[in-house]
């Protein structure tokens, strides 16, 4: 079980810092020293540590077992990243870079069923040793009971389709056991894993994908509340009763191929790479991606590109284990892990550059994550994390308690990444010691503000970040992306990034921004904390809506005038830190006391004046405001202005605000005003042709989408009201004619209605109605039974018996079977049940059950499913005695 990671700040340095310990001193011992989730087998035993808060001066880790010195984590003989970062430090261009320190040592060659004890000791550049880390105790599992695909029909020819012979394997497997793909090339469709097993795929295997999409199920939903239906995975472990899967590893060191796209062939360094992947080109250039898209064209789906499948994907499963397999070529994402919870990466390739959407590691919703010791080559972003989206997001958990280290990212648009599904919070990420060397991003966190909640706690230090094509580090909630395909209620809260250390990193290179910060007005990002940072060569930064932020000994080598920064306060400048526009980023603009903001005003217009407001630096400009909306910009030399635009004989309430340049703003005086002349009496125009309709926009569960032409007024339009059912108006300001009505009831009819409203108070409705009914209820979870409720056996032979069980219940679908097994084994010996499915044994409640094993006792489980597919993970359990 993988101990929850808590993560350990270090302290704040600065770029020439003291060492750890005082001179003649021992270093400080590692802390936290752990076994991650099934980072062991019959012959080895993988251990990783935090270093201690005062770890400047420490260079290696020296392991010991049981007493004895076994390596220093320096060795990393079994990881595949070593040698890349190995390679990374001999260039004598990177002489300048942070020196990461392995955090993390295999022990080999133990013995299978034994239990050892292990302690780690810190060590400086002196050769000290620090005293003893906490001592952490492993056994090594028992040899595995093998079941080789070829033993059950599968033929390694690159041609036969073996999925019906692997899944025979895997259902054989008893708990324990190892389903191996030994050498050669086996095709395959998707494939479904259970409690309990290792899948291996031997040295000089290759499970390759088939490339016909009818070998792989439809209807996958990355959420509960997903509108865009996707196919599954070649390799699948998957429940809707999270946690009733549990202790599945997938071992190398063979290759495993989605077939997904044709390749190019490999590049200089000998990585693979696809050729020109996207959905303009996967019609000449996809193989499985193709198909499958064809395929869900036919289908009907109205977002065909989306319903790729991925190479991996678990759901709902406690304690993963990834190590040593390489991957190849996803038809979109590769490793993807949903509801999860202690999951283990440990020396895998994810080699999927070129590739479209081919992100290496998918981590959504689970908690307790350790990835180490990988090479990451990637098509789309390498280590991600997400949390769903938009308002129905927090019904699931956060994603978090994440620890990523000693990897080498080569590609990828982001190395560590953050988003762009943020909506049940992403939290509690520590990545240090890697080298990230050629991707587009270091650290990148992104989102939608409509996605809510956002990332927060991350820790991200002790790096070293070369040739990123884009920023070293961004933080956006600006971001869209063009392909997405589900469509879902907007988040209540705008989504955040807050409370981010960035400390002792060294960056080389950048492509644009060295930092990019992008929030919104109305939610800023919130307490990034850089500390010895060194830009050895970069662009400036472009900093906006940030706030309470601090930037201690950040140095640029070679980037004059490095700080670009609007609409942010709070900033804070420490150190070897030089900016000339560091203190305006500190506060805002004072008005001086008794200020006064003055007006008068004809039919249309209000001319003010006020006072000079005051600033540190400047005052950059003046805004005139009307409650939200802005009248007026003014420099900050001028101190009076004419407002125009007005409504006759209307009563407005004005406001002066101070800005300086980076945007820090200052509310000022106040004043009310009545234009002149006579009230307007005209209702605005809403057009007149057949484009006045309201257009629907997209229908979901709880949401509606509605668009309209506007309309016009003589002294323009000041908001639009939305109604739904005759319900509460929303109001859409400004010019914007899109909306998305929310918080209606699932399975609901609803007549939408638009109204044009102009500043006095006008009123014009647009003609028509239009009907909409929100979709049904969406599945949650899988049908259940009361407490209390149980299976009832009774032998009536020696080879009989009858079973018996109440109904099960679902909320949002209809029971539509059971699935009865006796010791494992479903009781049709050609059952074609699969997790997702609704192939069941009965309908009913009873059943009569013949050839039973005479004299042994049998174990009996009850499985109930849903018309979407959905069944029970444990079921209901009966032991049947002996007769």
């Amino acid at each position: 079980m993988l101990v929850l990671l808590a993560l350990v700040l270090a302290p704040v340095r600065g770029w020439a810092a003291s060492p750890g310990h005082n001179r003649g001193d021992r270093p400080a011992a590692p802390v936290d020293v752990r076994v991650p989730a099934l980072a062991y087998d019959e012959r080895s035993i993988t251990l990783v540590w935090e270093k201690p808060a005062a770890h400047t001066g420490i260079v290696d880790y020296r392991v010991y077992l049981d007493g004895r010195p076994i390596g220093l984590a320096s060795d990393a003989s079994t990881s595949p990243a070593k040698p890349y970062i190995d390679r990374f430090y001999a260039d004598p261009a990177n002489a300048a870079q942070v020196r990461t320190v392995m955090d993390t040592y295999t022990a080999t060659g133990l013995r299978p069923s034994t239990r050892y004890r292990f302690t780690v000791r810190s060590v400086d550049s002196a050769g000290r040793e620090s005293p003893d880390s906490a001592v952490v105790t492993q056994s090594t599992t028992a040899v595995p009971k093998v079941f080789d695909i070829a033993d059950y029909g599968a033929v390694g020819d690159g041609a036969t389709v073996n999925t019906a012979a692997i899944q025979r394997a895997i259902d054989a497997c008893t708990p324990g056991g190892k389903v191996v793909i030994p050498a050669g090339v086996f095709k395959t469709g998707a494939i479904w894993l259970h409690s309990d097993m290792t899948l291996q795929v031997a040295a000089g295997g290759t499970l390759l994908g088939s490339d016909n999409p009818a070998d792989y199920p439809y209807n996958y939903l990355l959420y509960d509340y997903s509108t865009d239906p996707r196919y599954y995975s070649l390799i699948n472990a998957h429940t809707y009763e999270y946690g009733s899967l549990r202790d599945i590893r997938i071992v190398g060191p063979g290759t495993i191929d989605g077939n997904g796209w044709k390749q190019a062939g490999p590049d200089a360094d000998g990585f693979p790479v696809s050729l020109p992947s996207s959905s303009s080109t996967v019609s000449t250039n996809g193989v499985l991606a193709k198909a499958q898209v064809a395929a869900a064209t036919a289908l009907g789906s109205a977002s065909s590109y989306a319903t790729r499948s991925n190479l991996i994907t678990l759901r709902g499963v406690t304690n993963v284990y990834y190590g040593g397999f390489t991957a190849l070529n996803p038809s979109q994402h590769t490793l993807v892990n949903l509801h999860d919870d202690n999951v283990t990466v440990n020396g895998v390739r994810l080699l999927t550059e070129g590739v479209n959407n081919a992100d290496g590691i998918e981590f959504t919703h689970g908690n307790g994550l350790t990835v180490i010791n990988n090479v990451f080559d990637t098509g789309d972003d390498d280590m991600n994390f997400a949390a769903g989206l938009g308002a129905a997001a927090p019904n699931d958990p956060p994603t978090r308690n994440a620890w990523i280290a000693d990897n080498y990212f080569r590609r990828g648009h982001g190395a560590v990444v953050l988003g762009s599904h943020t909506g049940a919070w992403i939290e509690n990420i520590e990545a240090e010691d890697n080298v990230i060397d050629g991707t587009d991003v270091g650290l990148r966190m992104k989102t939608d503000p409509n996605n809510g909640g956002g990332g927060r706690d991350v820790l991200f230090r002790d790096d070293a970040i070369r040739s990123v094509t884009a920023q070293a580090f961004i933080f956006t909630s600006a971001y869209s992306d063009p392909n997405a395909a589900i469509v879902v209620e907007p988040s209540t809260a705008k989504a955040q990034f807050r409370d981010v250390d960035v400390e002792h990193v060294t960056v080389d290179g950048t492509g644009s921004q060295a930092i990019s910060v992008i929030g919104v007005p109305d939610q800023p990002h919130q307490g990034l904390h850089f500390t010895d940072v060194r830009f050895l060569h970069a662009n400036p930064t472009a900093i906006s809506y940030l706030r309470d932020s601090s930037f201690t000994d950040v140095v640029f080598d070679n980037t004059p005038n490095p700080w670009g920064i609007t609409n942010s306060t709070g900033l804070s400048f420490h150190g070897s830190t030089a900016t000339p526009v560091s203190v305006d980023a500190s506060a805002g603009p004072a008005w001086p006391r008794g200020a006064r903001l003055t007006a008068s005003a004809t039919a249309t217009t209000a001319t003010l004046s006020w006072p000079a407001a005051s600033d540190n630096v400047a005052v950059a400009q003046y805004l005139i405001r009307s409650g939200d909306t802005v009248l007026a910009q003014v420099p900050g030399g001028t101190l009076s202005t004419t407002v125009g635009g007005l409504s006759p004989a209307l009563r407005y309430d004005l406001r002066v605000q101070a800005l300086d340049a980076t945007g820090n703003a200052a509310p000022g005086p106040a004043t009310r005003v009545t234009t002149g002349g006579g009230a307007d009496t005209v209702a605005p125009l809403a057009p007149a042709n057949g484009a006045a309709s309201l257009v629907p926009g997209g229908l979901g569960t709880t949401w509606a989408r509605v668009s309209w032409p506007a309309a016009s007024d003589d002294y323009g339009i000041d908001h639009y009201l939305v109604r739904a059912g005759g319900g509460p108006a929303a109001t859409v300001r400004g010019t914007a004619t899109t909306f998305t009505v929310a918080g209606l009831r699932p399975g609901t009819g609803y007549g939408i209605t638009v109204d044009a409203v102009d500043a006095t108070g006008n009123a014009t409705r647009y003609p028509g109605t239009l009907a909409v009914t929100t979709n049904p209820p969406y599945d949650v979870g899988v049908p259940t039974w009361r407490d209390g409720d149980r299976l009832r056996v009774r032998r009536t032979g020696a080879t009989t018996a009858t079973i018996s069980w109440p109904a099960a219940r679902d909320g949002a679908r209809a029971v539509v079977g059971y699935r009865v097994y006796v010791d494992g084994r479903p009781i049709q010996p050609d059952a074609a049940f699969t997790p997702v499915n609704t192939a069941s044994t009965l309908a009913g409640t009873s059943r009569a059950l013949t050839g039973l094993a005479p004299g042994v006792a049998h174990t009996i489980v009850v499985q109930a499913g849903d018309s979407a597919g959905r069944w029970t993970g444990t079921g209901l359990r009966a032991t049947l005695p002996p007769r």
